[in-house]
């Protein structure tokens, strides 16, 4: 059994708690997603997905460096003579809300880009066959010089 000390604990607890806040900035990045999506600002939207990205690698950061504090805390608070923190269980309960709300928003934003997609194929294609219907309206129309009446 291990134990946690009280310092490891609180090192636990402000991770956790940077942890929160970069889920809160996600949750916040990807609403601001939808309205890019709204606008059809895709760069915008790009650009925010490289921002997304960078936190998520954050997040992993601290996921490196927490998870032999959590393994501790956890063999800890579930022994019999261990007790759980209140502030640590608060934080990891913050924590699954903001990543549910973040998967949820997230999985609007992808339906929402998968019909923009589709939209924008369907205009490709009604693009390409006007192409075809004027190419092959000026292949029908000769091209013969004498069919024009000439001034003498």
């Amino acid at each position: 059994m291990s134990l946690i000390s009280s310092a490891d604990t609180e090192r636990l607890s402000g991770l956790l708690g940077e942890e929160l806040e970069l889920y809160r900035q996600i949750k916040n990045l990807t609403r601001k997603q939808t309205e890019l999506l709204t606008k059809d600002d895709i760069e915008g939207f790009n650009s925010s997905l490289d921002k997304r990205e960078e936190l998520i690698e954050k997040i992993k950061g601290l996921h490196r460096e927490s998870d032999s504090l959590m393994q501790s805390y956890v063999s800890s608070s579930t022994s019999s003579s261990g007790s759980k923190n209140n502030k640590i269980e608060e934080l990891k309960s913050d924590i699954r809300k903001e990543l549910e709300a973040c998967v949820e928003l997230n999985n609007e934003n992808s339906e929402n880009l998968t019909e923009k997609q589709k939209d924008h194929t369907k205009k490709i294609d009604e693009q390409s066959a006007k192409r075809k219907t004027i190419g092959g309206y000026a292949q029908s129309v000769p091209n013969i010089p004498e069919m024009f009446d000439k001034k003498s």
